[in-house]
């Protein structure tokens, strides 16, 4: 069969314009990126193996931290765009996720640590949860060229967008005094049943909250001082708020008790050394 003669460059992509057609490069005709994991399967792999005796494994996880690493990875390529077009639980699950994943990132890198607050600026001014250290811009509340802080997320995205007090006892400072870790990722499926969890655990957790009809006085974390707004919003005052989810025998005693609040424990919420 005689050999046809070649079209010039020029006249072929004329032609192809000409029917509405275009060249695409082999490296551009790739399968589509796969679809997000709303299940955070792979964050719950990590939170599995690594949470136990009401703190975290730390020292496990640094030996090999690929799974985390993967995670984060995936976190940081949803693009604005796609996150909206998610369902709110969806997002919202996605963001306090996002907030636990990458502190256990700040602690893992800088590991073995006392205390996350030792990453702290000079004199305490700039803490660690206000240092851009999070690759994820576009999504930057205020500014599009800064990298996310712990503090954004938190403030900035989900204390704003979402306007849920339970969510103070779902993310997670990588320190004692916090509510700790649970050993599954939040999803939307389970989001409502997961964070109403988090929250009972929290209010009636002795260690954290000392709500003992016995003694005169409620001795409570701090973040119900620091969030007071939060939980006021919700349930028109932080006492009313415990009522909803202190055991049930407890109301009388919480609406009446003087409160004060216990000093928070920034030690790292470490699991302890065998």
């Amino acid at each position: 069969m005689p050999r046809l003669p070649s079209l010039p460059a020029r006249l072929l992509l004329w032609i192809l314009a000409a029917c509405g057609l275009t060249l695409t490069p082999l490296a551009a005709r790739q399968a589509p990126a796969p679809a997000f994991d709303h299940g955070h399967a792979a964050w719950t792999e990590v939170l599995r193996a690594c949470v136990r005796d009401g703190g975290f494994d730390y020292a496990k996880l640094k030996q090999d931290r690929t799974k985390l690493d993967a995670y984060l990875a995936v976190l940081r390529s949803v693009t604005p765009p796609e996150l909206a077009g998610w369902s709110e639980k969806q997002r919202f699950a996605f963001w306090i996720n996002t907030y636990n994943a990458h502190c256990i990132q700040k602690v893992i890198d800088n590991y073995p640590l006392k205390s996350i607050r030792k990453l702290d600026g000079a004199f305490g001014i700039n803490t660690v949860f206000d240092k851009g250290f999070i690759p994820m811009r576009a999504h930057h509340p205020d500014k599009k060229n800064e990298d996310l802080a712990l503090n954004d997320i938190e403030h900035k995205i989900l204390r704003k967008q979402f306007k849920d007090a339970r969510l103070h006892a779902a993310v997670n400072c990588a320190s004692k005094s916090c509510p700790p870790l649970r050993n599954e990722a939040f999803t939307a499926d389970k989001l409502d049943a997961q964070l109403e969890e988090q929250m009972r655990v929290f209010v009636d957790d002795p260690a954290r909250n000392k709500i003992d009809p016995a003694k005169k006085e409620l001795e409570l974390s701090e973040i119900f001082k620091w969030f007071a707004e939060d939980f006021e919003r919700d349930a028109k005052s932080v006492k009313e708020y415990l009522v909803r989810f202190a055991q049930p025998e407890k109301a009388e005693y919480i609406r009446g008790a003087k409160t004060r609040y216990l000093d928070y424990d920034w030690d790292l919420n470490d699991v302890p050394k065998r």
